[in-house]
């Protein structure tokens, strides 16, 4: 069923949650927020357990999230007026809503391959990404069709249509993490906030300055590449960066540094508050892992041969296709969400909710 108002409509013919938003930040926030208020609700009564599981009273985590809010304010006052919109829209509290930009979760354990024409079989620039989260989110998911007023159009995949996790934009500039733990952590522009700048950007030189704001609290690496089969991984902290390019025409990453500039400010997971046993392990595998499958590829990669290696069972549950550990407490569970192929070259996506080995990629055009 596809709806539509005033420019504006939804389908939920996937497994998840299609919106189409046009208009000023503000207007894109409280359409969103109109329509995807049932997961706001459910997202906010998530978060209020995760925060009193921290120790924290909610009162204290609005008072923390307050701290990052003229960073945020000065980063992209944009996105600022987006949250507002979605505020009025969704009948929840502007500083509320902050406060899920700005709690350094103990989740998020994703794989990521870039490939360029170099090294695909009919030329075409790809992103490839594993949303590996809590599995109770998966039903938070929300795919934005974006046309903000005098800034290009974008697609991306969102937690209810108020977080982006990943996404594309008309200008062929593309964007998928992978969370990264560092002891620099600071007050400052949260690392989920610079994903609607990266959205915005019109170049790759722009989309770099926009992942690694001047005052940023903390980063992920984000893995940037552009119609053109330019390919960065930056690896980011709070203090520091490294960009490592593509010079091979790929780039795989997973949730630890690659370059030794970063090594010193990398956490011990265990440090960085991650329970799942053996993450640190995890990480390493995943990364040879999807590297050696990628290398058997080079030179024929298609969507196809990406969509098996995003399957990949070996280290399994904590596979690049990552499925529960049933061990684990409830709130603790992480999975394969969704996973998503980018096709930078022909604006477009193909994206599978839940785990790739056993769902179907669906095409979805910018």
């Amino acid at each position: 069923m596809i709806l539509s108002l005033w420019g504006f409509s939804v389908s939920q013919k996937s497994g998840f949650r299609i919106v189409e938003a046009s208009g000023s930040h503000y207007e894109m926030g409280f359409k969103l927020g109109e329509r995807c208020k049932d997961l706001t609700k459910s997202m906010m009564e998530d978060m209020k357990i995760r925060v009193k599981a921290a120790s924290l009273t909610w009162n204290r985590a609005v008072s923390n999230a307050r701290k990052h809010l003229p960073f945020a304010e000065k980063f992209d006052p944009a996105y600022i007026e987006w949250i507002r919109g979605y505020a009025e829209g969704s009948g929840f509290r502007f500083e509320d809503l902050f406060v899920y930009f700005c709690q350094e979760t103990d989740g998020g354990l994703c794989t990521n391959i870039v490939v360029n024409n170099e090294v695909t079989s009919d030329g075409s620039v790809l992103s490839a990404h594993t949303e590996d989260w809590y599995s109770i989110d998966e039903k938070h998911l929300v795919l934005v069709r974006g046309k903000p007023t005098g800034e290009s159009a974008f697609l991306a995949m969102t937690l209810g249509g108020l977080e982006i996790i990943c996404g594309l934009n008309s200008a062929g500039i593309s964007v998928t993490p992978n969370s990264l733990y560092q002891t620099d952590v600071r007050v400052g522009v949260p690392k989920d906030f610079v994903y609607r700048k990266i959205l915005a950007s019109k170049t790759i030189g722009d989309a770099m300055c926009a992942a690694l704001p001047e005052k940023r609290g903390s980063s992920y690496n984000y893995n940037l590449c552009d119609s053109n089969g330019e390919i960065y991984s930056l690896e980011g902290s709070a203090t520091d960066f490294c960009a490592l390019y593509g010079h091979e025409g790929y780039a795989v990453h997973t949730n630890h540094y690659l370059s030794p500039r970063m090594a010193k400010y990398e956490a011990a997971f265990e440090k960085a508050n991650i329970k799942s046993p053996g993450a640190g392990i995890d990480s390493i595998i995943r990364y040879n892992r999807a590297l050696r499958l990628l290398k058997r590829e080079l030179g024929k990669v298609t969507v196809a041969s990406l969509a098996n290696i995003l399957s990949d069972h070996v280290n399994y549950p904590n596979s690049i296709c990552r499925h529960i550990d049933e061990s684990a407490p409830l709130l603790e569970q992480e999975k394969t969400i969704f996973s998503i192929i980018i096709d930078v070259t022909h604006l477009k996506a193909l994206i599978c909710h839940g785990n790739p080995c056993v769902g179907k990629y669906k095409e979805y055009k910018l």
